[in-house]
């Protein structure tokens, strides 16, 4: 019986140890590299980031002027079509930029788990179109959850 505590005892101790490095990991890590505020691929990873939070008032705020202005935060959440209610990685790829502007393209890989033999997953590629308003990288396009141009 004693030996059977001793094996319970050792492991919750080793439990406890992982849970212990394992937040440890989480503390020091502390969530994604955030890239450069100033950078097409910083606003393009700001806006995703933003997305996946739900903060809507804030991934508005890096569309471009004419969009904020032709569409507002209102029509902006009812018509978010990017959904991130599926597992999803977002890979930035290539930058380009042109006299004011910049194209971001993206891969995104969204993984479902619940297919009926395994995992599955599929790839698609994204470009963002930015424009450098006030010293500051804007999405301009695609619609980005708009009215169409």
């Amino acid at each position: 019986m004693a030996k059977m505590w001793l094996i319970v005892g050792v492991a919750l101790l080793v439990g406890l140890m992982a849970a212990a490095v394992a937040m440890a990991l989480v503390t020091t890590l502390g969530g994604p590299h955030l890239l450069p505020a100033d950078s097409p691929e910083g606003v393009v990873q700001r806006y995703l980031l933003a997305l996946e939070r739900e903060d809507y008032r804030e991934a508005h705020s890096y569309l471009g002027s004419d969009l904020q202005t032709r569409c507002s935060l209102g029509d902006f959440v009812r018509r978010d079509y990017w959904p991130y209610t599926e597992e999803r990685q977002v890979t930035l790829e290539k930058t380009q930029l042109y006299d004011g502007w910049a194209y971001v393209k993206a891969t995104v890989t969204v993984f479902h788990g619940d297919a009926p033999f395994g995992a599955s997953e599929y790839s698609y590629d994204r470009t963002f179109n930015l424009k450098l308003e006030a010293d500051q990288w804007r999405l301009t396009g695609p619609e980005w959850g708009c009215p169409p141009f």
